[in-house]
């Protein structure tokens, strides 16, 4: 969770530095966590380093994601919206989709046999 909400500074085969927004998340425990737990992911000896510092807007793994969720959202609207039925119900009444109440169905809300569809 840490590393998601850094800027990556420097990043080679076996060393990264990252720069941090809260002091308090920069410690010697944080770093050392996170060097050891990249080292055993990446099958050998890896360091992290932090710098302290204003993280640039957008530069972080964890922008990255929200700007995921938003575009996959958008597609959902758009495809909601362009469904007939949904269309023909917004004519009918004269009403308007309501973005902020579109989500994808899970699984066991779906009426059986139908299948959900995604966009990947």
């Amino acid at each position: 969770m840490l590393a998601t909400q850094a800027e990556v500074i420097e990043l080679t085969h076996d060393r990264v530095e990252l720069r941090l927004s809260v002091r308090a998340f920069a410690t010697e425990a944080n770093r050392k966590r996170l060097a050891e737990d990249l080292s055993r992911y990446l099958g050998h000896p890896f360091h992290v380093a932090f710098e302290v510092g204003n993280v640039s807007e957008g530069a972080t793994v964890a922008a990255e994601q929200r700007r995921e969720r938003a575009a996959e959202h958008l597609a959902l609207v758009d495809a909601f919206s362009k469904d007939p039925f949904v269309k023909s119900i917004v004519e009918i009444f004269h009403g308007t989709v309501d973005e902020g109440s579109v989500r994808a169905a899970e699984e066991a809300e779906l009426p059986a046999g139908s299948k959900r569809r995604t966009r990947r």
